[in-house]
């Protein structure tokens, strides 16, 4: 029935690249590009050992040319057929594939990247062929090729899904298949010309079984490898996963491997480039002393004590023109700048409005991909599309804007990490606000600073504690043996200045009707026209705040305030213009509130006259503090001075989405210093310093690099899941805009795409390609406040 074989779904007889043997080319053409780019960054950055470049490479394309050899099963086969276009099949025999799929639920007896670990290690003859691929690791290849889809866990290996039959057919004498052995084999990888001929046959339910029980008695004697090895073996994983993506990205696209994989990981940054944004940023003034200090630092490493408004971005900018640029000592690089926040954390790559005019340009993207082509068809496919478009467009950034997840999630072992690797592996690293990760959060940064031992990293915090500068120093100097940059003065013209008073108000929690004294002090605020920015800590009660600010607003004898909302429940295209409308806002002389999320505790560039804020953990209430009262005047060389001291109100929150000891984190701040007359950062950081959550105790194990051969992800730190949906009230405006802008309805949803918590029920909703759909009783969205469940 299957005359070709197919990696993935079809729209035409023509396209070779969703076919078995068309896509496992693409991924070794792919992964060998990948190494002859890069390869030297790889070693360099992980600090690998040079006499193992042969085996590392060699390992990596034999386990792109193994990763997907498990396709070629029949289960698999019936499941891309069946989503294929009807000219694949003719319309009876696509009637038997829908009808052979229903006969076992609709469900595959086994995960493909499993079966080929076992036709590799678990058939006598491919095993004796395979393990002549010269200076190659037949078994950590074999465990990059199981776990390429991040699913391969020792407690769900061997969860054979009920009703998916006794048997599977495995077509390793298939024409495609033996294509794979006898030629790409023998000609590429240096394999005997004696291939091993192995028919096509019914593997029963107890057969797999039993193999899979073998697999995991060897993996786990060959277990506990040492730290060196551990790089490696990580590494040769996330080089074969990037590998994947190209390679089911870019030959659907139109784009030729060979010539788009060098081009895009070209870019990187060169001195005019950062030249230029200074020049932007700087005007006519120079760099302040302190920037100079961060600039010139001697050590790969530096840590820097810098507050909000101190010129932190443009010090970091001139760090980056002597380490993330090409020099007699080093090569360019790309320059990731990574923030804690947890309200835009699922968004993992940030959309960065407000730079320069340079600036926006190399954080532009130089790709437009369309999701579908990374879409495989597999039922649980859908989960990753997004991090897999997100990462490979940062493949293509100079400079990469994102979430501190989107980095340190590597250590365990997240998506979008591992999907952006060939651009972690040839990047410097900015690190801000230290101050507010949490234990796992900085355990992985140790670990990160303990593995990417040749990355430039500057670390940043307006309050880093001692003991946190301690474990960084010990990590550094002891455990990597070299010399680190510690700036831990700050800058003392600005950060000494008194900026705030805080009104605290305990009694007033974060119900809508009981906040009426805050809306009372808001609205005064207005009347003065002053700026104001309120700050809550879930989307639902920033929308009602939102509406409820309207009724007051209507009331000001004012003209011209301007009300926003801005949080991440909106559609994409909607998002960004909300983005622009609040920064233009608070540039404008007109009164303005702006109610948000911890969305501008990131990607808002502002500086508001008054602060309203839910109560939150420190770190989040000095980064909020941080868009109060922002800008100050520079009288004479760097002395500085504001003209108002500004006002933060703080009222209670009970609930979702801070621990409790993050919030007694927030509660102490402001019971330290609610009765001083006027508070600076200085002020702030002193009391952060002696109210910092414990850093860890015990080391925090690191999925990429200590679970050996299992590989899945495990949580970067605590929060709350997401998905993507499309709401099935736009199907209609989707599908008009698509013509109008002659682009796929795919390609078209990306802007309409609006990331929603997970609801009850959404196992239930239709799924459009890897878009769930919303139904209209479930999600209602307006242009104004963006996307809520309904009320029922």
């Amino acid at each position: 029935m299957f005359e070709r074989l197919l990696a993935k779904s079809a729209n035409s007889v023509s396209c070779t690249s969703a076919t078995f043997t068309g896509h496992i080319w693409a991924v070794y053409k792919s992964a060998k590009t990948i190494l002859g780019e890069i390869g030297d960054r790889i070693f360099q950055q992980l600090e690998v050992d040079a006499k193992d470049r042969p085996k590392f490479e060699r390992t990596v394309e034999l386990a792109a040319y193994l990763h997907d050899w498990g396709k070629a099963n029949q289960h698999f086969q019936e499941m891309v057929y069946r989503n294929s276009t009807s000219d694949i099949l003719p319309p009876t025999e696509h009637v038997l594939v829908q009808k052979a799929w229903r006969s076992h639920g609709q469900r595959q007896m086994i995960r493909h990247e499993v079966l080929s670990g076992i036709l590799a290690l678990q058939v006598p003859a491919f095993r004796t062929w395979l393990s002549q691929v010269p200076d190659a690791d037949l078994i950590v290849a074999v465990w990059a090729a199981m776990g390429h889809h991040l699913k391969l866990d020792a407690n769900k290996i061997d969860d054979f899904p009920n009703g998916t039959g006794s048997t599977l057919t495995v077509f390793t004498s298939h024409e495609d298949f033996e294509l794979i052995t006898k030629k790409m084999g023998v000609k590429y990888l240096g394999l005997p010309s004696l291939v091993p001929t192995v028919p096509t046959r019914d593997w029963s339910r107890e057969e797999l079984e039993d193999a899979i029980r073998k697999l995991m008695d060897e993996f786990g004697n060959l277990s506990k490898r040492n730290k060196y090895e551990q790089r490696f073996i990580a590494a040769v994983k996330a080089t074969v996963i990037a590998a994947d993506l190209a390679g089911s990205a870019l030959t659907e696209q139109g784009e030729n491997i060979k010539d788009w994989i060098p081009k895009m990981l070209e870019l990187v940054l060169d001195h005019e480039d950062l030249d230029n944004i200074l020049q932007e940023k700087l005007g006519s003034k120079k760099l302040r002393h302190f920037q100079k200090a961060i600039a010139n630092t001697e050590h790969r490493v530096t840590l820097v004590k810098a507050g909000c408004g101190t010129g932190k971005t443009i010090a970091a900018y001139a760090w980056a023109q002597k380490w993330a640029t090409k020099n007699p000592n080093q090569t360019a690089r790309k320059l990731f700048f990574c923030y804690p926040t947890t309200g835009t954390a699922t968004q993992g790559f940030i959309d960065y409005a407000n730079g320069s005019k340079t600036e926006s340009a190399l954080m532009h993207s130089r790709s437009e991909l369309d999701r579908e082509l990374l879409f495989s068809g597999e039922q649980d496919d859908s989960e990753s599309i997004d991090a897999r478009l997100s990462a490979l467009q940062a493949w293509t950034k100079k400079i990469v804007v994102c979430t501190v997840d989107t980095v340190l999630g590597l250590m365990q072992n997240n998506r979008r990490p591992l999907y952006a690797f060939p651009a972690l592996v040839q990047a410097a690293f900015v690190f801000d606000e230290v101050h507010a990760y949490d234990d796992r959060l900085f355990g992985a940064l140790l670990k990160f600073l303990k593995t990417f031992r040749g990355a430039p990293i500057l670390l940043m915090s307006a309050s880093f504690s001692e003991e946190q500068k301690e474990e960084i120093r010990k990590v550094i100097e002891e455990d990597l043996k070299e010399g680190i940059n510690i700036l831990d003065e700050g800058y003392k013209p600005l950060e000494e200045i008194k900026r705030y008073q805080f009104d605290y108000r305990p009694e007033v929690n974060s119900k809508i009707e009981n906040l009426q004294p805050i809306f009372a002090a808001v609205a005064e605020a207005l009347e003065r026209g002053e700026k104001v920015l309120w700050v809550t800590n879930s989307v639902q009660s920033c929308i009602d705040i939102y509406h409820k600010a309207k009724e007051y607003i209507a009331k000001l004898d004012y003209p011209n305030i301007k009300h926003l909302i801005y949080h991440s429940r909106f559609r994409y295209k909607d998002r960004v213009k909300k983005h622009e409308k609040v920064i233009e806002a608070f540039k404008c002389c007109d009164p303005c509130l702006a109610v948000t999320t911890q969305v501008c505790e990131m990607s808002l560039d502002l500086s508001a006259d008054l602060l309203v804020s839910a109560m939150a953990p420190a770190a989040a209430l000095i980064q909020r503090l941080g868009r109060l009262n922002r800008k100050a005047d520079e009288y004479a060389p760097e002395q500085f001075r504001v003209k108002h001291i500004r006002t933060a109100i703080f009222y209670a929150w009970d609930g979702m989405p801070y621990t409790n000891d993050e919030m007694r984190t927030g509660i102490r701040l402001i019971e330290e210093l609610k009765n001083y007359e006027s508070i600076s950062q200085e002020d702030l950081a002193n009391i952060a310093k002696e109210i910092a959550l414990p850093v860890p105790q015990e080391e925090i194990p690191s999925a990429w690099l200590e679970f050996d051969w299992e590989t899945y992800p495990v949580a970067l730190r605590e929060g709350g899941g997401t998905m993507t949906v499309i709401l099935d009230n736009d199907m209609a405006a989707i599908k008009e805009a698509s013509e109008v802008n002659k682009k796929s309805f795919i390609q078209e949803a990306q802007a309409w795409s609006i990331p929603i918590r997970l609801m009850k029920g959404w196992e239930t909703w239709k799924r459009c390609k890897f878009y769930l759909r919303a139904p209209n009783d479930a999600i209602q969205y307006s242009e104004e406040v963006g996307a809520e469940p309904c009320k029922h």
